[in-house]
């Protein structure tokens, strides 16, 4: 779904020029706020030229037919870290996080098992150390991310992208790996794509909280 684009020394530096320093979009906003690390795959590229802030900040869906070129394509086996600086997750009622691709349908009407689907796996973690990873299955696509299409972008329509029954995406609860904060999302394509020869891995557009709250500094503690 996205172009392809081979791996260089220079896209090399610049990756571990974006590992190694921190991107806000915002304080107190519900998005990752930093890229800790890029594992790029076979294949990765696209969006390189727009690290970091091109999946920081709110997703951009163009529809359940149409894929957004907002996105970093992270390649066959590729692998993303992130961080949310200001703010932290946490388990409330029902999903606790969102994470954008840009998964489309094939034609209008079609269910959510027709399309073309670039899957990822993911991972969390409250201190970047210690990891879980959300129980998924490759074939049904249950629990990976970049199977739904994404329909919050606040360009253009006023979906909320923070509400997981309205803005399209792939919700996850932190229930489910048995954590009740998060600060770390880590993002690892499953190299498995559907509905389309020749794609290049998963394509991140945003990550979004929908439960969050600011991180308490040590003197309020």
């Amino acid at each position: 779904m996205t172009r392809i684009f081979r791996n260089s020394p220079s896209l090399l530096a610049l990756l571990a020029l974006a590992g190694l320093c921190a991107f806000r979009f915002a304080d107190g906003d519900p998005y990752v706020d930093r890229v800790v690390s890029f594992e790029p795959g076979e294949g990765a590229g696209f969006g390189k030229d727009k690290l970091p802030e091109i999946v920081l900040g709110p997703p951009h869906g163009r529809g359940k037919l149409e894929p957004s070129d907002h996105v970093l394509s992270l390649g066959k086996g590729g692998k993303i870290t992130l961080e949310f600086v200001d703010n932290e997750v946490f388990d409330g009622e029902g999903p606790d996080l969102i994470i954008f691709e840009n998964a489309f349908l094939r034609s209008p009407g079609d269910d959510e098992g027709n399309g073309f689907f670039e899957l990822a796996k993911v991972e969390v973690s409250a201190d970047g150390k210690e990891w879980k990873e959300f129980p998924y299955d490759r074939i049904t696509r249950k629990g990976c991310a970049g199977h739904h299409p994404v329909l919050a972008n606040p360009d253009e329509n006023d979906i909320d992208p923070t509400d997981p029954t309205k803005a399209g995406g792939d919700p996850f609860d932190l229930k489910d790996v048995g954590l009740k904060v998060i600060r770390f999302v880590r993002i690892t394509d499953l190299d498995n794509a559907t509905g389309k020869d020749g794609t290049m891995g998963f394509d991140l557009d945003a990550v979004a909280a929908v439960h969050s709250r600011p991180i308490k500094k040590e003197a309020e503690k």
